[in-house]
């Protein structure tokens, strides 16, 4: 009933949430972030980045790689924040406070520009690093603007859309000239390969799984290597609950479509009360169009009783779920259709 496991040696090593020893096939891209940090170690002021690309192209892993190496190297301040769970300019500073130790007294009754006070006094001119995943989801960009405000402060937004800034507030976007932004492409097959092996050296038992079956797995990723990690984690559980010796190609073929369905999952979980609208509107239509999208919001809003956003959130609600494969689009402007992705 106990008996130890014969195929998983490390489990953690396996989750897309685990920071590996080194980064594979993202050298120029941790060069470039290094470089745009190195300024905190002889406290001077470093640039802030915006690391844009697909989901599964390495860029919380490095945000979180790069922030423990200079960490070791020099006294610095940091926190990680995801847009995804903290949307508001409120819920960003509180967390941002909250990881820096800051206890709270009295949440609800203090004004967000008492908390920016308080981050200052707290920073108090030490190097510090703020990561803003999932920034694309940010329902209001001014905290990009108090961030960089306070003096030593480095942010590194990550999202999966080069059009962040594309509708930013103008006072802002002129803020956010000097920032750098660095391209994450989707993996290649044989550079997701090297991934995996990386990882099954660490987390499986020798001879667990063959190079032909990690091509296999590399090969069902489409270049995402989050899907390519849960792929390898689930075919080896599966593998021992059959008190299986090695991962078998069956184990593999179970293991792709039930990640494929968590990973969907736990997308549509996340989304907030207005992408789930323009989700549910466009998964009930065949296909459909920009403007009768936008009317059907309109009337689903008013029909929940519920303050529609903006024209430009739509349209980034819209590149979000675009984004993340939930829905597919054809056309430009007015003419735009929209269709769940196949």
């Amino acid at each position: 009933m106990y008996e130890a496991n014969t195929i998983i040696k490390d489990l953690r090593v396996l989750t897309e949430h685990f920071i590996p020893r080194r980064i594979i096939h993202r050298t120029g891209q941790l060069e470039v972030l290094r470089d745009n940090l190195k300024p905190l170690v002889n406290e001077e002021i470093p640039r802030s980045s915006f690391l844009h690309g697909p989901p599964g192209t390495g860029k919380t892993c490095m945000s979180q790689y790069i922030v423990d190496e200079l960490k070791a190297h020099t006294p610095v301040l940091s926190a990680y924040i995801n847009c995804w769970s903290y949307p508001s300019r409120f819920k960003i500073l509180f967390n941002i406070l909250q990881s820096l130790g800051h206890n709270f007294i009295n949440r609800k009754g203090t004004p967000t520009d008492e908390l920016i006070d308080t981050l200052k006094n707290k920073i108090k001119n030490r190097p510090c690093i703020i990561v803003l995943d999932e920034a694309d989801q940010l329902e209001d960009e001014k905290i990009l603007y108090d961030l960089l405000e306070i003096e030593k402060v480095c942010i590194i937004l990550i999202a999966n859309t080069e059009t962040l800034f594309a509708t930013i507030d103008p006072r802002i976007r002129s803020r956010l000239q000097s920032i750098d932004r660095i391209e994450f492409r989707p993996y290649s097959t044989r550079e997701i390969f090297d991934i995996l092996k990386d990882r099954a050296d660490l987390g499986l038992v020798n001879d667990a799984i063959s190079a032909e079956q990690l091509t296999k797995i590399a090969d069902l990723s489409g270049g995402d290597a989050r899907i390519a990690l849960n792929i390898l984690r689930i075919a080896a559980e599966e593998a021992e609950k059959k008190d299986a010796e090695k991962v078998s190609d069956s184990h593999i073929e179970r293991a792709a479509p039930k990640t494929k369905n968590l990973e969907a999952d736990r997308l549509l979980e996340s989304l907030n009360t207005h992408q789930k609208i323009l989700y549910g509107i466009v998964k009930s239509s065949k296909e459909i169009s920009s403007s009768d999208l936008h009317e059907k919001y309109l009337s689903t809003c008013a029909e929940k009783n519920i303050e529609p956003i903006v024209d430009r959130t739509v349209r980034k609600y819209l590149e979000r779920l675009e984004a993340f494969k939930l829905v597919a689009s054809s056309g430009e402007g007015r003419w735009t259709i929209f269709k769940i992705s196949s």
